[in-house]
């Protein structure tokens, strides 16, 4: 569940890639409604989720989890809709016999009931993505399979495309550790992306003031330390023919815990953010996804992970250590449950 600091690495020499053909756009899709969950670890915080006002959860995956028929069967019987982020193998992804591999995994889950599927995470990294292998033609063909094989199993399943992960670059940069969120996102529309998914996915969680705030001076992925600012982007990539489905959305704060210049000095940029800070900013931002027809889901990064250490899970929790959870409460003023 890395979330910052992107890898490392120097420029390398680029793929050639076909010319990309005119872009074509699908039908605009409106939002089905505001989806709003939390993703969890061990799934043992449901009494303040649903006080939070979530009726969605969310487990990260890898294909072939044993248990992720289970995942669903457990939600549902909490009274949750279920979202699956599923991350296939890497090293398979230019094997186009894998992509049906893969399609096939994600169709069993939509046929066991999952009521949405991210198909892969963060593919712009090289954490989930062989390095020197990034580009979007390649997930497109993933995306296209898999989307086809989910809605044959069950039409109901909303497919999402995978989030990027804000890479903080202000300019065009592809590497072979990764490449920037508006590189990969641009060339994922040109070459077709958006026939292939119901809602775009989005991760915010390097958000370091208020939801409103927003500076419009910066360029390329440093704008998107503002909220304001990456939900214009992908409105204006996507024509509004797509919502987008923010499935991480995180505050970071070490409020409680041991200082973050310590223990994950590449975080320190959220040394500042308070307890208080995090509940605020979480009922902000839900308020604004509640009232934007562009967002048809967020789900809290995270609710009841408690690893801290280089990258600080535990600070990202509403939930905390001590079983307080100011940010549920902050939330369940805004009555968004059913």
């Amino acid at each position: 569940f890395i979330v910052t600091p992107t890898p490392g690495g120097s420029l390398f020499e680029q793929p050639t890639l076909p010319p990309p053909p005119p872009v074509i756009y699908p039908s605009a899709r409106g939002r089905s409604g505001f989806l709003y969950g939390g993703q969890v670890l061990d799934f043992n915080a449901v009494d303040k989720m649903h006080w939070a006002g979530m009726d969605w959860v969310k487990w990260q995956i890898r294909e072939g989890d044993t248990d992720a028929l289970g995942k669903i069967q457990r939600g549902h019987g909490e009274g949750f809709k279920v979202l699956l982020t599923v991350i296939g193998a890497p090293g398979s992804v230019e094997d186009a016999g894998y992509h049906e591999q893969f399609a096939g995994y994600v169709a069993s889950l939509a046929a066991g009931g999952a009521d949405a599927i991210e198909i892969w995470n963060e593919p712009n990294l090289s954490r989930d993505w062989p390095a020197g292998k990034i580009n979007p033609i390649t997930y497109i063909q993933i995306l296209k399979a898999s989307y086809q094989a989910i809605k044959a199993a069950n039409p109901n399943t909303l497919v999402i495309s995978a989030a990027n992960a804000a890479t903080l670059v202000s300019k065009s940069l592809k590497t072979a550790y990764f490449w920037s969120e508006t590189d990969f996102t641009t060339e994922f529309v040109q070459y077709g992306g958006l026939l292939y998914t119901d809602c775009v996915g989005v991760h915010y969680n390097i958000g370091i003031s208020a939801p409103l705030n927003t500076d419009n001076s910066l360029t390329g992925d440093a704008a998107f330390w503002f909220l304001p600012r990456i939900l214009q982007y992908y409105s204006d990539l996507t024509k509004n023919t797509r919502p987008v489905c923010i499935t991480e959305l995180g505050y970071l704060t070490d409020g409680g815990l041991d200082p973050l210049e310590t223990v994950a000095p590449d975080f320190a940029w959220a040394k500042d953010t308070t307890l208080q800070d995090q509940a605020e900013w979480h009922a902000l931002a839900a308020q604004i996804g509640l009232s934007n027809p562009l967002v048809e889901m967020i789900i809290v990064w995270n609710v009841d992970i408690y690893a801290y250490g280089a990258d600080p899970h535990a600070g990202y929790a509403i939930v905390r250590q001590d079983g307080g959870c100011p940010t549920c409460d902050a939330l369940h003023t805004l009555g968004l449950g059913n």
